[in-house]
């Protein structure tokens, strides 16, 4: 079995060598002295896994391949390495490519230079988001020939083939595209969403729009939040299984007209690529494509199929068109669902008895996939359903009822037919099922399991279990099965079962001051259970990664101490992995930023409400107090100086969280009738200079103080005038550039502070 697989997936074992060179040579660590320990490795592992020919030969094709991909992602790297940073006004010439980049606000274009007029950092080829005018900028269509004049940034490092952002002060559209395939696709694009905004009901347009375009950016936040919980997500993102069912239901239809099926094949191949253009042109159908296209050229020139190879083929190409594109979540989520069912589904179904029922195919596709893809969804994301493989079965017979539906209404609509409305209100109904179904299975609490962070050294364990288990014979399949067995039973315990006291702070009152680099983020666990956290950083991302590996999935109360991007903008995460009941945060700002994350909370159903000096809030024995600012502000103020200032009090513990408060809110606060006095200071704006700093550090009177301050930072952050002030009050200071994560636990008769550094 092993020595046939990997006979029949050679061009897949030497596609995935490229793509691992790829990645390496992407992030620029070219090493010397390990590039002849990873030749000989390769070599070593390709002489004894490769099935018939001579191995040798065959080991040093993978290092074939593998340097290529290594020398390409360098030469990718060394493309930007030394650019990054503003490259100043500029003129370009370009296109625009087919797919686009941003959350549902904030929606943008991906703009190829194939020309610079003016200014210095771009050159041909580059790839930048596009940002428009926010006046005066019309529609731009995928395929657009452009010039635009602008102002270019340049990131460090070109992820995922972008390489930075230019924002257009001004656009021409030199040319529209004349491409045929993308005419259509943009054609059928817009009909499908002018169909969907007719009387089609919010939730149920998101699905259709994510279903059947793959931009799931229209759907609401708690129905993507009920989706990823219940493991239907993957519904959303345009893939292989949405062109699979496009790709039947051609050849349905041309089998009912009585079309030979050479000829449905040459008439699908259009179809699937018109398609591809329409949604985007993203990892996994791009993937799908390649391997429906050579599946069409083997029936056609009378070869035998076989997905192996296949996948090889698209592997090639993706990474031909992006080496690192491996890295990237959505080239491993779909390449190892597709392996999940290629190698999995024939072992599975005979342990699981399938036999030819229509319903155990599903059953054992589905939890094939599954197997394949959790322990990366777990790892990347901190978290995977439970349920994933029950709800897919539930839902799986209604995706192509609703994208067949969908479809022709979108058609019908483009050549203006009266049936094309009746029939999305139709679609609408199934999408409106299974939103149903997400909602209904992710309500448990047991529904997901959460481990993070999740050990690459596990996951490949995992993955070596699983092939033991499945495609082994005699006692390594034994072992492998009980190996998964006792992973699998784990994982669930561990990620469903055990309260987060046992992995977290084991029933003492713990503030966390989270190093979210140059921001603020301030955790609050009390003995009692409430949860409180105040900022959030800049980063969404890190931010959630923390709450996740701390065991935080409830929050009583997120503060907002004002509306910058350092303290409000990595909030998001919070709000999408962990359920929270209530937002406080000062008013004082009502920009589009703070409008749209304010938004959001109130839709995924927390409660939003403005707290000012005088206000309080009680959990328990815990009770948070609003020192500033007051009431009635004036229009124009700074954000920093009107900071909501809490105190929080409990059994054995006092706390002041500052927000960045500079001269005047520190002059507001000492002439306030509030008690500063506290044991545990977050110390005001990151540690900045203030005249009045030391005359407030003596009013708050502090046994500990903290400064939240990113390593490096361009502000001068912590003022050594600062840094002297509190040494002269003989506290114990703490600062998170350098000790990373600050964590103090309320002990009997003080405190105990532990540091990650």
């Amino acid at each position: 079995m092993g020595g046939d697989l990997s006979y029949r997936g050679r061009l897949l074992i030497y596609a995935s060598m490229a793509a691992i060179g790829g990645v390496l040579g992407s992030t620029g660590r070219i090493a010397a002295f390990w590039i002849p320990a990873v030749a000989v490795v390769l070599f070593t592992a390709g002489a004894r896994v490769m099935g018939k020919g001579n191995k040798a030969v065959l080991a040093l094709l993978c290092l074939v391949f593998f340097y290529s991909g290594l020398l390409a992602g360098h030469a990718r790297f060394a493309a930007w390495n030394g650019r990054g940073g503003p490259a100043g006004e500029v003129v370009l010439e370009g296109r625009v490519e087919v797919g686009c980049r941003g959350e549902r606000e904030d929606i943008v274009n991906v703009f190829k230079v194939t020309g610079v007029g003016e200014g210095e950092g771009a050159r041909e080829g580059d790839r930048y988001l596009l940002r428009q005018p926010q006046e005066g900028g019309g529609p731009l269509r995928w395929g657009d020939t452009l010039e635009v004049r602008g102002s270019l940034y340049l990131f460090e490092r070109a992820g995922g083939g972008i390489g930075g952002s230019l924002q257009a002060e001004q656009i021409e559209v030199l040319s529209r595209s004349g491409n045929p395939f993308l005419s259509m696709a943009l054609a059928y694009r817009g009909a499908l969403r002018e169909q969907v905004e007719c009387g089609v009901d919010a939730s149920a347009a998101g699905l259709i729009e994510g279903m059947v375009l793959g931009d799931y950016r229209m759907l609401g936040a708690r129905d993507l939040l009920a989706l990823r919980r219940s493991g239907l997500v993957h519904l959303c993102a345009a893939s292989g299984l949405h062109l699979a069912i496009l790709a039947a239901f051609i050849v349905w239809l041309g089998a009912r007209a009585g079309i030979s099926r050479r000829s449905i094949l040459l008439l699908q191949a259009p179809i699937l690529v018109t398609y591809a253009l329409a949604v985007g042109l993203s990892v996994p159908v791009m993937r799908a494509t390649v391997v429906a296209l050579v599946a069409a050229g083997a029936f056609i020139l009378g070869r035998d199929f076989d997905l192996l190879p296949a996948l090889g083929m698209a592997m090639l190409y993706l990474v031909a068109v992006d080496p690192g594109a491996a890295a990237g979540v959505s080239f491993q989520l779909c390449f190892a669902a597709t392996l999940g069912i290629a190698l999995l589904y024939r072992p599975l179904g005979a342990l699981l008895h399938a036999g030819r029922s229509k319903i155990m195919a599903v059953l054992t596709a589905t939890l094939a996939a599954q197997l394949a893809v959790a322990p990366l969804i777990l790892f990347h994301f901190g978290e995977v359903s439970v349920l994933a493989v029950l709800s897919n079965l539930i839902v799986l017979p209604l995706v192509p009822v609703l994208m067949a539906m969908a479809m022709f209404s979108s058609l019908l609509g483009a050549v203006g037919v009266p049936l094309a409305a009746p029939l999305m209100q139709a679609a609408s109904i199934f999408a409106r099922a299974i939103i149903v179904v997400a909602h209904t299975l992710s309500a448990q609490h047991w529904a997901a399991v959460r481990i993070y962070p999740l050990s690459p050294a596990w996951l490949g364990l995992y993955y070596a279990a699983l092939a033991a288990a499945f495609l082994a014979r005699g006692r390594v399949r034994k072992g492998g099965r009980l190996v998964l067995a006792a992973l699998l039973a784990a994982a669930l315990i561990c990620g469903t079962s055990l309260p987060a006291r046992v992995l977290g702070h084991g029933g003492r009152t713990r503030v966390t001051f989270i190093d979210v680099g140059q921001g603020d983020a301030t955790l609050l666990e009390a003995a009692s259970g409430a949860t409180v956290l105040v900022d959030g950083g800049k980063d969404g991302g890190r931010l959630a990664a923390d709450l996740r590996s701390r065991g935080v999935s409830f929050v009583d109360v997120i503060v907002v101490s004002h509306p910058e991007e350092d303290h409000m903008g990595g909030l998001e995460g919070a709000l999408e992995v962990c359920d929270v009941d209530m937002l406080v945060h000062p008013g004082t700002k009502d920009d589009e930023k703070t409008h749209r994350f304010l938004s959001r909370a109130q839709e995924m159903g927390v409660e939003v409400r403005t707290m000012r000096a005088g206000d309080y809030l009680t959990y328990d024995d815990i009770v948070i107090t609003a020192c500033g600012p007051p009431a009635e502000i004036p229009y124009e103020v700074s954000a920093n100086e009107y900071s909501l200032v809490l105190r929080v009090d409990g059994p054995g513990f006092s706390l002041l969280c500052t927000g960045d408060v500079e001269e005047e809110g520190e002059q507001m606060l000492a002439s306030s009738s509030y008690d500063l006095d506290c044991d545990l200071l977050k110390v005001p704006h990151h540690g900045g200079f203030s005249h009045n700093n030391e005359a407030f550090f003596n009013l708050v009177d502090p046994e500990i103080a903290v400064i939240c301050v990113g390593r490096e930072n361009t502000y001068g952050h912590p003022a050594q005038a600062t840094l002297n002030a509190l040494h002269r009050m003989g506290c114990a200071v703490y600062r998170t550039d350098q000790r990373g994560d600050i964590v103090i636990d309320v002990v009997e008769g003080g405190y105990r502070v532990e540091c990650e550094r």
